[in-house]
């Protein structure tokens, strides 16, 4: 086990379970540019890179104003509806407490709002002293910017004695890029075929394997 000062974790596919509510606005969005329905797998693939890289995913051909007004859009919906059936995933809230000593944040490509809204609604965001969405900076994942940021907040100076945790290779990216060391959580949201060859120091099936690994 390795001793570890600091865990930064992705949230989407990795903290929580959010398929169905992203699922939700984003044929929401569809119907209302009136453009073909996207599948839930087709919507797992969109995620991970923001919203503005999800709402052009969703909407191809939409541009100029009409895309920046999308963009709002989808915002206002899943503002309202991300805590429709959003959970977080079995062991995560234990391990957290489990950890609860170290020192904790949160970096996600999700808007800094509706993350703080996820993690408040299911009584998940106190332990964390740090939370960045992906508009918290200039660059997000899969720049390290937002990982040095959170290890400067934390008061963290050796980026080494710190896990980037995440379900995506943005995750694996950032944490490298960073310093920190990197672990792939293997969640739901994700495609696997996303995922080959980004050779994260750690890998998990579970996210309760995190408390075998680390200390």
């Amino acid at each position: 086990m390795l001793e570890i000062d600091a865990l930064l974790f992705d949230l989407d596919g990795t903290l929580v379970d959010s398929r169905r509510d992203l699922t939700t606005s984003v044929r929401w969005l569809q119907r209302r540019y009136r453009v073909p329905l996207s599948s839930p797998r087709d919507v797992a693939s969109y995620i991970g890179d923001g919203v503005v890289k999800l709402v052009q995913r969703a909407l191809p051909d939409v541009r100029g104003r009409s895309f920046a007004r999308a963009i709002e859009e989808y915002k206002a919906h899943y503002r309202v509806h991300c805590l429709d059936t959003t959970r977080d995933y079995p062991g995560v809230r234990e391990t957290i407490f489990h950890f609860r000593r170290k020192k904790l944040a949160v970096i996600t490509n999700k808007p800094a709002g509706a993350t703080r809204r996820i993690l408040s609604g299911l009584g998940l965001l106190t332990p964390f002293r740090c939370v960045l969405g992906g508009d918290s900076l200039r660059r997000k994942k899969p720049f390290p910017d937002p990982v040095i940021r959170a290890l400067h907040e934390l008061g963290v100076p050796r980026s080494d004695r710190a896990v980037m945790v995440g379900d995506g290779p943005n995750d694996v990216l950032a944490g490298r890029a960073a310093g920190t060391l990197t672990c792939l959580v293997r969640g739901n949201i994700t495609p696997s075929e996303k995922l080959q060859n980004i050779h994260p120091d750690f890998e998990l099936l579970q996210f309760g394997d995190l408390r075998h690994f680390f200390r």
